[in-house]
């Protein structure tokens, strides 16, 4: 199996860079654009095409990202929104990797290709064609790996899948989230001014 590329290590240490504020900063209103706009809401055949605002990411890498978050987003028996009724690959596809520079796009893209080629020494096949449960198993052991970039991407991609389900309002209703303080009172952002000296 071939090593990840420096674009797509440069690509994952930018991904586990991003703050959750700062992706939600840049998410919110495309997520209520994407979901409300173009009707995106409901089950998806992930694998049969490319649903409506899905422009980034390729059949492939899209297929991928569904998989992980069927893995990873378990909201059945929960309190949570499934992820049936979220954009949440669509937000991803607008907030994140439409915003990426070209070569930071790039270096993810080998970096998802990378991920689902890992699992065919120990099960034969990709990531995408995994048991839940072999898919689950993969993610740990790759999540718990001695190898650096295993760990990176693992975490990297989840983080991704994570944010981009967050960063949808109704996705914080069950846990009594009602958004950003400095939204609903107004506040002025003063981004990373230093603190006031006494």
């Amino acid at each position: 199996m071939s090593q990840m590329s420096d674009q797509t290590k440069d690509a994952i240490d930018q991904i586990n860079g991003l703050s959750r504020r700062s992706f939600l900063k840049a998410a919110s209103c495309l997520a209520v654009a994407v979901t409300v706009g173009s009707g995106l809401l409901g089950a998806t055949n992930a694998f049969a095409s490319l649903p409506a605002g899905i422009k980034v990411m390729s059949i492939g890498e899209y297929q991928v990202m569904y998989r992980l978050m069927e893995v990873v987003l378990v909201t059945e028996g929960t309190d949570l929104v499934p992820t049936s009724d979220i954009a949440v690959m669509q937000t991803l596809d607008a907030a994140l990797l439409a915003t990426m520079a070209p070569n930071i796009l790039q270096g993810l893209k080998g970096g998802i290709a990378f991920f689902n080629d890992g699992p065919k020494a120990k099960y034969g096949k990709p990531f995408v064609e995994l048991s839940n449960a072999q898919a689950a198993e993969f993610c740990d052991t790759w999540a718990d790996s001695d190898e650096v970039s295993h760990r990176a991407l693992t975490v990297g991609l989840k983080k991704l899948v994570g944010l981009a389900y967050w960063a949808n309002p109704p996705t914080w209703v069950p846990l009594g989230y009602g958004g950003p303080v400095t939204d609903k009172w107004n506040l002025e952002s003063l981004g990373n001014a230093p603190l006031p000296k006494s």
